[in-house]
């Protein structure tokens, strides 16, 4: 079994291979030996290279390449009259108890505080709990609509999966699904407007900020009705059928407004969360643009 040492900075995750020694005599023979092995730190090494560099014998150099051989520190190649050295090992550590931790690297990796408040009832020891909606790909409902969010979906998985590990069973489900299965009292990110995700229908009374259909669709903002196509909300609240349970809505005015949501509660969101405090309900407005002129958006704009 391979031990290692895990370093973190900037946010990101280092390893280095270590052989961990449990026994004192060992760990004091190695400590007499670091000049041995930095003599391999940068490539493999003859025997009579290390003799010469540590200006030691060559059987001194063979005898103590033997027991860090053993140690399983380096390792030895050639013909015996002309032995290689190289390193087996980055590191050497000593276990000073038995003592350890569970370490799930994916779920350490919510660095900022309000994004893991905002997602802290979907993912709880690295596992997802609940499920993604996304509306059905048929004509369905009472506007027979074709939902043309559901690919955005996979921009928010790609997010997510940064911090739990891989369901057993897929969390996303359609509006049709949630319906059929009673999915209801479980905690839902839903996607998408109430024309092509049913469950934003049936949810739109409870929201915080809803959709409201005045000559087309627009959200009910503060601030009056918002009904340009790159607009969208993100919103949280307690789940009415279930209140254990929480929903986040991500969607817009159009198919655009969905997506600028989506990259406001992922891409952006260490900016978009960073005054999130755990409240219940909760929304925000985002506005979604193509800076660089391609075609697609890339950057938001938000407003609480």
């Amino acid at each position: 079994m391979k031990t290692y040492i895990l370093r973190s900075e900037d946010d990101k995750y280092y390893i280095k291979d270590t052989k961990l020694l449990k026994d004192e005599n060992e760990l004091k023979f190695v400590s007499s030996q670091i000049a041995f092995l930095k003599a391999l730190a940068k490539k493999p090494v003859s025997s009579d290279i290390v003799a010469k560099t540590l200006k030691i014998s060559k059987k001194k150099a063979e005898d103590y390449a033997a027991r860090l051989n053993k140690l399983e520190l380096i390792k030895i190649s050639g013909k015996k009259e002309k032995q290689i050295y190289s390193l087996d090992s980055g590191a050497v550590s000593l276990e000073l108890n038995d003592s350890e931790s569970k370490f799930n690297i994916r779920e350490k990796r919510i660095k900022d505080s309000g994004t893991s408040r905002f997602y802290s009832n979907f993912i709880r020891d690295g596992k997802f709990d609940g499920y993604i909606c996304v509306g059905s790909t048929d004509p369905h409902g009472e506007y027979r609509a074709v939902s043309k969010d559901t690919h955005h979906a996979m921009y928010l998985t790609m997010f997510l999966g940064q911090f739990i590990d891989l369901p057993v069973k897929t969390p996303v489900v359609l509006d049709t699904d949630v319906i059929s299965k009673n999915l209801f009292k479980n905690n839902l990110i839903v996607i998408g407007g109430p024309v092509t995700n049913l469950i934003t229908r049936d949810i739109n009374s409870y929201l915080p900020v809803k959709f409201i259909k005045e000559e087309g669709w627009g959200l009910k903002f503060r601030d009056g009705l918002h009904t340009r196509d790159y607009e969208g909300v993100i919103e949280k609240m307690k789940n009415p059928f279930d209140k254990t349970k929480e929903i986040i809505l991500l969607a817009g005015v159009r198919n655009i407004g969905t997506f600028s949501s989506i990259l406001a509660a992922t891409k952006f969101s260490n900016l978009s969360f960073a005054s999130y405090n755990g409240e219940k309900p909760w929304s925000m407005l985002v506005r979604g643009y193509d800076i660089d002129g391609d075609g697609e958006v890339d950057s938001v704009e938000t407003v609480r």
